[in-house]
């Protein structure tokens, strides 16, 4: 036992000082490389203070109105914008008005999370064509946020190398902001002028009050088009980027008593910009272990969970391949990718390789995408490659998309084709649409049970948005999903075999008298209609929503819907027809002033969960800013069910629950100082549920009660993570992360929340440190 023992310390060691020596070379590599990075000259040093002289002669634009709410009229506090260019990239500067006396939301918030203070945003369409853009948005105490703007549609997912600082004084507030040329890529001008388009905006976050320039906004058909457009002197520039990393993930639970081994790799991100209009990301051996936890899920639907991405390869430069449907399906789902064969099964994946290339033309954008993964382990590996191409030709656009995966081991190709086009009618007129076609191709898999097969099948959709003016919107949505129309290889939808109906209208009012307490509301109904390509019907539903913006920022809002009965064909996973009765929920949210330094959401909300019983619920999400670089706020849900009818997978049996849930989200986000990042995360879900009955399918399709009783159940589960970042240079980061999770299950029932929480405390599954460094070079 003691020669076990000495062994595994020998091996332990000899594994640790590997490691640091591996980290103290890049480290030496880094210091080095910071230190002549530190030379560089430039005539703008970006300090928050516009006080250089080539500031004198920038481009200024001061016309701001105000777009929320959206009146068009002149807006109550001064902004300036000054803009110009440089061979460096884009400089832009702000000048915010904002006397003493209104008070300024100084708050810091993690690199893309959603800044909840005042803010800037400067928007560019580097080509000018209103088919997509990117978005730089800088809060007061510095935060940076960025994402991809599309037609009626934003990613936040996109990180871009961008740089910013802010500063204050008594009546003004000023942010400066550099944006290099080869942040993204963009076509080039033979000319040397290369036209683009520009929208300014300012957040007076404490009045709920933003302006811009020009008078544009996203509730607008014509965002993107209304942007104003400026000519620049064109700069073509090459840039390589090198991205090595390393880390180290150290297991300190051992399963079944059963010693696992460390985890320690190496690898590297290339990025290669030959021009302003191509670049090219390759990634060998791309570490895509979370260093940022995914939230915690407990899903007993029929339907998968979809998950966002957080993965460094598959959030940079990815704006050409977003592919996200108005019912929130996707063509490609890059989630997919390591997480073993469709649907998730199998454990994660190592990835050999990784590629992507973009070309953005005068006329024509061109995207090409391929990953595989490692087969060495024996398990359902793939190889994966998606394609892009799109085209814009006065106020049509239109393009092609192409997805395509193949998983050796289980026999198993898929192919999804797809063309699309988003047609600007007039300024109050839209039509977008698309055309898909996927191919599945399945050998014969005997250790499967899977039988040889060919399916080829369509799916199309089409939408028309009608705003004859700010106060008034109308959407229509029709779909179609064949039954054998399947894109979960590589992408993500929730079914097929079904037609779709949606139709909505909204109505905002947008002014009101000085001495109304109102600032702004609105009121939307919505209705949908769906059944399957059979003529069953599956949904019949409309929902009415009315909310008040008050000029205290206070909120409230009512929520009311009503669904007819139907046919559920999913929630017995293929097991027969269900016959579901009709369903009812509403709710009330409120949320306090939104500029105070304690903050708070509450939402009461009832709804029937398959049955014909109202359950009921509460939500409270506090938040509290102990000063702008500490905050703790967080979530606490409490559910009962009356009448929950869910599957039981055990007994392949319908079963219906009086059951409490609970969930639980606190997090601490403290900022040390402007290049440290401290995070603390802990999740909580548990369930107490009580049998009522146990049910099969009669010939109709209604509830009949079953010889074979279903169990109680009581579930647990936590999940924690504490986060330390230290920011070398931008998208330059060590990490050390502490993870842990557990899980209890049994049949009581009734164990209580007290209970149920120290048993998923105590019940530990996972337990990890992660370190890990990742610098850029250039």
């Amino acid at each position: 036992m003691l020669l076990l023992v000495n062994n595994l310390m020998e091996d332990c060691l000899v594994r640790v000082n590997i490691m640091l020596k591996n980290i103290f070379l890049l480290i030496l590599v880094i210091l080095t490389t910071s230190l002549i990075g530190t030379m560089a000259h430039s005539d703008i040093v970006i300090d928050g203070v516009l006080d250089e002289p080539a500031w004198e002669t920038a481009t200024v634009f001061r016309e701001f109105v105000t777009v929320e709410p959206l009146t068009g009229s002149a807006a109550k506090y001064s902004t300036e914008v000054r803009m110009m260019t440089t061979s460096e990239g884009i400089f832009i500067g702000f000048v915010n008005y904002q006397p003493a006396s209104v008070k300024r939301v100084d708050r810091r918030f993690p690199r893309d999370a959603k800044i909840e203070a005042d803010r800037n945003v400067v928007s560019i369409d580097f080509d000018g064509t209103a088919v997509s853009a990117y978005d730089f948005t800088v809060g007061s105490t510095n935060s940076r946020q960025d994402g991809v703007i599309g037609s009626g549609t934003y990613s936040g997912d996109w990180d871009g190398i961008w740089y910013s600082q802010t500063s204050s004084e008594k009546d003004y507030w000023y942010s400066e902001i550099h944006i290099p040329w080869t942040v993204a890529p963009m076509s080039s001008s033979s000319e040397g002028i290369k036209k683009m388009a520009v929208w300014f905006s300012r957040v007076v976050y404490n009045e709920s009050l933003r302006f811009a320039f020009p008078n544009a906004f996203y509730t607008r058909n014509t965002f993107l088009e209304d942007w104003h457009k400026v000519e620049v002197t064109q700069v073509d520039t090459s840039t390589l980027d090198w991205f090595p990393y390393v880390s180290y993930n150290k297991n300190l639970h051992a399963n079944n008593d059963l010693v696992t081994e460390d985890d320690f790799n190496t690898g590297l991100d290339i990025i290669w910009r030959p021009n302003s209009n191509t670049q090219l990301t390759g990634a060998i051996n791309p570490d895509f272990g979370q260093v940022e936890s995914d939230d915690l899920v407990v899903n007993f639907s029929a339907f998968e969970t979809f998950v966002t991405e957080k993965r460094p390869f598959f959030t940079e430069n990815q704006g050409l391949f977003n592919s996200q449907i108005p019912n929130e399906d996707r063509v490609l789902y890059t989630r997919r990718i390591g997480a073993g064969d469709v649907g998730g099964n199998g454990g994660l994946i190592d990835i050999n390789g990784a590629g992507k290339l973009t070309y953005f033309g005068k006329n024509v954008d061109l995207g090409l995408f391929v990953v595989s993964e490692d087969d060495a382990t024996g398990v359902a590996a793939g190889d994966f490659l998606s394609s892009r191409i799109q085209r814009k030709v006065g106020n049509l656009a239109f393009g092609h998309r192409l997805t395509h995966s193949k998983r050796e081991l289980l026999g198993r190709e898929a192919t999804v084709q797809m063309v699309d086009f988003d047609w600007q009618y007039s300024d109050s007129v839209q039509f977008m649409g698309q055309i898909l076609h996927s191919n599945i191709d399945q050998k014969v898999n005997s250790d499967m049970d899977v039988d040889s097969s060919v399916s080829n099948d369509y799916a199309a959709w089409a939408n028309w948005s009608y705003a004859p003016s700010d106060e008034w919107q109308y959407n229509l949505y029709l779909s179609h999903y064949g039954d054998e129309f399947d894109m979960n290889d590589l992408g993500y939808m929730k079914r097929n075999n079904f037609n779709e109906l949606y139709a909505s209208s909204r109505r905002d009012s947008l002014q009101y008298d000085d001495s109304s307490a109102l600032l702004s509301s609105y009121v939307s109904i919505e209705y949908g209609h769906s059944e399957t390509t059979e003529g069953r019907r599956l949904e019949s539903w409309a929902n009415t929503e009315i909310s008040w913006t008050f000029r205290s920022t206070r909120q409230l809002s009512l929520d009311l819907g009503f669904q007819a009965s139907g046919w559920d064909d999913r929630i017995t996973r293929g097991n027969g027809l269900f016959a579901k009765p009709k369903q009812q929920w509403g709710s009330t949210i409120y949320k306090s002033p939104r500029g105070d330094n304690y903050v708070y959401g509450a939402k009461l909300f009832f709804e029937t969960d398959g049955g014909e019983k109202l359950s009921s619920g509460v939500t409270y999400e506090p938040q509290l800013y102990l000063s702008d670089r500490l905050t703790l706020g967080g979530e606490i849900t409490f559910k009962h069910y009356r009448e929950w009818l869910i599957w039981d997978a055990d007994f392949q049996q319908l079963a219906t629950y009086e059951a409490h849930s609970y969930y639980m989200d606190l997090r601490l986000d403290w900022y040390p100082s402007l290049r440290q990042e401290v995070r603390f995360k802990f999740q909580w879900v548990g369930v107490d549920a009580k049998l009522l009955a146990s049910y099969v399918l009669d010939g109709s399709g209604g509830l009949q009660q079953s010889a074979i009783q279903s169990e109680n159940f009581s579930i647990s589960d936590t999940a924690f993570q504490l986060r330390y970042r230290y920011q070398l240079a931008p998208l330059s980061d060590v990490f050390l992360v502490y993870s842990r999770g557990g899980f209890y299950g049994s049949s009581d029932g009734n164990q209580g929340p007290s209970n149920l929480f120290d048993q998923g405390w105590d019940g530990l599954q996972v337990e990890s440190l992660i370190a890990k460094i990742r610098y850029r070079f250039h």
